[in-house]
């Protein structure tokens, strides 16, 4: 219950008020006083000012009366020794200033725009304070009656046109504008947002520090740098996936600090004579003691005598031991990538540089679209250079694009070719793909530019009437060239994209025993390195799981991978450039002409289906007239309670959707013009390149049902849903159904409703954006501090233990990809190549590999001898389940005093009396679980220690295997 007056005065409530964030109001309680003092009774319902010096007094006794409570609702609250009898008093200087502290002038630099200087923000804020103050002082003074001497008459007369800039009409009113004004100055200093009513204000120290262009974000945390270069990028499948093309402009720019030695003194000479603006040159020249010479690009004169002097030590104390020559960046450097947002890991990678002439921005490769989120259609990236050999390490090892593979977040790989190059390699590995010698080493060679050495080169396929090689043979040869020498070639069965009913040209004849995916371009059969059956595509060299390249990446390594993802880059191009280019036309989205006059049909009967969806939303009959289902339909749009209007909704939905699948059934794909693989839409959808199922319905076939928020587009309050329609029209057509196709065109109407999902689709766009990407930021803020300590705990910043295996498990995520069932098949056919590259056996040498298999034996044995995983029950409870019943049947007296049964204190007393043998027999029985393997053993060290979970996984597998093998004996001996 609201209580209106003190318990134990029994006076009225004051209400306080804050204005402006500058002054605080208090209302005195209005009503009849009794007892109280006559100047409370004349204070009655009046607003007051609170000034600072009351509110602190407030403050004080409040402490006194509610310190108990206030120490635990406010922790940051603390008491400090006060008087001299030691007591313990709350300071309040937490929430009141007397002195306000200024930063040195130094950090309030002049701000200087052009020829005009300006004074400092804060200095501007503080100046004001200071004004206020003394303007108080002499407003106290003459409050308080001063009079000043004969001789200083001249300052009274300033003082008269100091109080005319005052408001107020009395001194107090003065006085009390003034302190007023104090405090909004004071606020601004600490915060400029505070005062809202002052136009005129400069940033406070808060404005200062928080949000993007505070000191924290843009001058701390983030800042500009040297040694950095931000272009447009466009895309060359020529450079490898591990590099980027650097332009001219750039290249004589950014520069790195190599030191002078013997080994590489002939090189930087000739760079110190090249100079600044021929490549490979240098811009300048360190010398031992610190002095800078700055080459210069007419003086070769100049040059050469610097470059003469690499060499030779310079006179004075040496700061460092050698020269250094601030050279031009050139091929194989590396460079840190970077694309704005940076929202994961990858979108900062490592890329080594190639220097091309003549160009004018960055040249990315397409492979590394999808990891920086990049196309290419106007982007502009960073490109810092590293200033280290340190730097350049970890460049080089671990941020490297061939090491970012898989995407830290759930494995998936991220790079992966794109668009022409799926729709060139599907081409290229279809059945009835056949090259000449000639084409052959061509198109090898082309995949191969880069590769030093010998080319291993297959057999023909064919060798009569015309010696000749299949697409698949020329993948094969990349593959077996690019994989490490002495190095075993991967097997690998896999699916592709495309379907095995896309492939079927006419139903097949029943036969017992007859496998669909058998022999089928749609399974991928992979032996010794060599590609046997199936059609590559997105599967397998796009930026899918468990394809052709994922798996290089685990048999062989990043280098290996992103080499592959080069070469065959390199292949399709050439493929597409020289032998088969690719087209798009009218005849590849033409329907027959009996599947139009189906799809004619159905859009007509399609015009009746509104009325049925009315009647089985309203469950009327069948024979009722329109207008009264009309008329429902109105009742429950008008209605409130939008529920009936909701099932309506549903019901058209349902016909409409019905009408949809007919219609695509006729067209797609039976009744298209030419059919895959000759049709080039088809084949683009199909392999993944570019496209969905939904594009080419929309096509040739029909646009469909138009949806805002998931919901049929909302009438009007009249009941249309666009004023070209009738009020409540049943047609599926005045619904949002469009019935008109790409093809042939779709009407005004329908092209409105088609807008309204666009226009949808934009904005929530635009919304997602903001919300996702400030949601975001708040998770990183939170999670950046987590580190994966040496000890495999995972710790906050201040050493806190948040997990003490990362994961409970201790398991890298880009790790655990082949970790599963499914790919355990590839895995043991692939053991050979993981055995060498890998180098099992030294590894396996130093771990110690029986431990973690005897823990496990042990938990096995424990979990066989019994029945409950973990049973409640102890050595006490084992030793009464078997002795209480006989001592229950002797009926013994209990002692005198005693509350408990008899037999129960028998019972404890055999159990105190038994020595440890006798005990031990019982501790056996109700012994505990062993402690899980990643409890006690680490895995990193101990081979084989995992989850539970996994080795029960990995168990199962190997007793499948096992016995799948006998049966394979047992059928071989009959």
């Amino acid at each position: 219950m609201k209580t209106r007056k003190c318990p134990h005065c029994r006076c009225g409530r004051s209400t306080v008020r804050r204005e402006h964030n500058s002054k605080l109001i208090v209302t005195m309680p209005s009503g009849a006083q009794t007892g109280g003092k006559a100047d409370d009774n004349l204070m009655a319902g009046k607003r007051v000012y609170l000034t600072a010096s009351t509110a602190r007094e407030h403050v004080n006794k409040l402490w006194e009366k509610e310190g108990f409570f206030l120490k635990c609702l406010f922790s940051g609250l603390e008491e400090s020794t006060g008087s001299k009898k030691g007591d313990q008093v709350f300071c309040p200087e937490l929430f009141f200033l007397e002195l306000l502290v200024v930063t040195p002038s130094r950090y309030r630099p002049i701000n200087r725009l052009g020829d005009q200087m300006f004074t400092n923000g804060q200095t501007v804020n503080m100046q004001a304070v200071m004004k206020d103050c003394s303007v108080i002082r002499k407003l106290l003074a003459l409050i308080a009656g001063e009079k000043y001497t004969e001789e200083a008459e001249a300052p009274e007369q300033t003082d008269q046109t100091f109080l005319s800039g005052v408001p107020g009409q009395t001194l107090t009113d003065k006085l009390y504008n003034m302190w007023i004004r104090l405090q909004s100055h004071v606020n601004i200093v600490f915060d400029s947002d505070m005062d809202k009513l002052m136009t005129e204000k400069y940033p406070g120290i808060r404005q200062i520090l928080e949000k993007k262009d505070g000191l924290f974000r843009k001058h701390m945390m983030g800042k500009r740098v040297d040694y950095a270069a931000r272009s447009v990028i466009c895309p060359d499948m020529y450079i490898g996936t591990n590099e980027i093309g650097i332009p001219m402009v750039f290249a004589t720019k950014l520069t790195y600090p190599q030191p002078v030695t013997p080994w590489n003194v002939k090189e930087l000479r000739q760079a110190v004579i090249n100079g600044p603006n021929v490549h490979p040159g240098a811009s300048m020249v360190i010398n031992e003691d610190g002095r800078r010479t700055i080459l210069s690009a007419g003086n070769l004169a100049q040059r050469e005598a610097v470059a003469k002097e690499l060499l030779t030590p310079s006179p004075g104390p040496h700061k460092m031991p050698m020269k250094i020559v601030n050279r031009h960046i050139k091929n194989g450097d590396v460079l840190l990538l970077n694309r704005q947002p940076t929202l994961h890991r990858p979108s900062i990678q490592a890329h080594c540089a190639r220097i091309l002439p003549g160009e004018k921005v960055l040249r990315l490769h397409y492979a590394n679209c999808k990891a920086y989120n990049a196309d290419f259609d106007g982007d502009e990236m960073n490109a810092h250079f590293p200033q280290s050999e340190l730097g350049r390490a970890e460049a080089y090892m671990l941020v490297s694009t061939d090491q970012q593979y898989l995407v830290p977040k759930d494995g998936k790989p991220l790079a992966g070719l794109i668009q022409d190059h799926m729709v060139s390699g599907t081409r290229m590995t279809i059945r009835g793909c056949f090259f000449t010698r000639d084409q052959y080493t061509e198109l090898v060679y082309r995949g191969l530019t880069d590769r030093p050495g010998r080319v291993k080169l297959l057999p023909p396929a064919i060798l009569k009437p015309q010696r000749l090689w299949t697409g698949k043979q020329v993948v094969s040869t990349l593959l077996l060239n690019v994989i490490p020498e002495k190095a075993v070639p991967l097997n690998l069965v896999g699916k592709s994209k495309i379907p095995s009913k896309a492939w079927i040209q006419l139903p097949p004849r029943s036969a017992p025993g007859y496998k669909p995916d058998s022999m089928c371009d749609s399974q991928v059969v992979i032996r010794q390195g060599e590609l046997l059956v199936g059609v590559l595509d997105k599967a397998h060299y796009g930026s899918s799981a468990y394809g052709l390249v994922h798996c290089c990446y685990e048999l062989y390594g990043g280098e290996t991978s992103g080499k592959l993802l080069s070469c065959l880059a390199r292949l399709f191009t050439a493929y597409l450039q020289l032998y088969r280019g690719f087209t798009l036309g009218v005849e590849d989205i033409l329907v027959k002409p009996g599947a139009n006059s189906r799809r004619t049909k159905i859009i007509q009967e399609s015009l009746k289906i509104g009325s049925q969806a009315l009647q089985a939303a309203f469950n009327l009959p069948s024979n009722v007239d329109q207008a009264e289902a009309q008329s429902r339909w109105q009742d429950a749009h008008l209605n409130p309670d939008q529920k009936d209007f909701s099932m309506a909704d549903h019901k058209f939905k349902e016909v409409a959707n019905q009408v949809n699948n007919d219609i695509n059934k006729v067209c797609m794909p039976i009744g298209l013009h030419t059919s895959f693989p000759d049709n080039n839409l088809q084949l683009m959808v199909q392999s993944g390149a570019k496209g969905s199922t939904v594009n080419t319905m929309q096509i040739s076939c029909l646009l469909g049902q138009i949806e805002l928020e998931g919901r049929r587009p909302p009438p009007m309050p009249s009941g249309k849903f666009l004023p070209c329609f009738q009020p409540y029209d049943p047609s599926p057509g005045a619904g949002g159904f469009v019935s008109g196709r790409f093809l042939t065109g779709i009407k005004p109407q329908e092209f409105f409703f088609h807008c309204m999902a666009g226009r949808e689709g934009l904005v929530d766009t635009a919304v997602k954006t903001s919300r996702s990407g400030y949601l975001q930021r708040c998770v990183i803020k939170h999670l950046e501090g987590l580190v994966v300590q040496y000890d495999l705990t995972v710790r906050d910043s201040d050493g806190s233990v948040v997990q003490f295996l990362y994961g409970e498990d201790g398991l890298d995520i880009p790790k655990t990809q082949f970790l599963q069932p499914r790919q355990f098949p590839f895995i043991e056919d692939n053991y050979e190549v993981i055995k060498r590259s890998q180098g099992l056996d030294e590894i396996l040498a130093r771990l110690d590999p029986q431990t973690a298999s005897n823990h496990f034996a042990a938990i096995q044995r424990w979990k066989t001898k019994r029945d409950v995983a973990c049973p409640r029950r102890g050595a006490f409870l084992l030793f009464s389940q078997k002795k209480l019943a006989k001592l229950k049947q002797l009926e013994l007296e209990a002692p005198p005093g005693a509350t408990r049964d008899p037999a129960v204190l028998q019972l404890v007393q055999q159990w105190l009396d038994l020595d440890e043998a006798g005990r031990s027999k019982y501790c056996r029985k109700s012994s505990r679980c062993p402690e899980p393997s990643l409890g006690l053993l680490r895995p990193d060290v101990c081979f084989g220690s995992v989850s539970e979970n996994f080795h029960s996984i990995t168990e199962k597998y190997l007793q499948s295997r096992g016995s799948e093998s006998e049966d394979s004996v047992d059928t071989h001996r009959y």
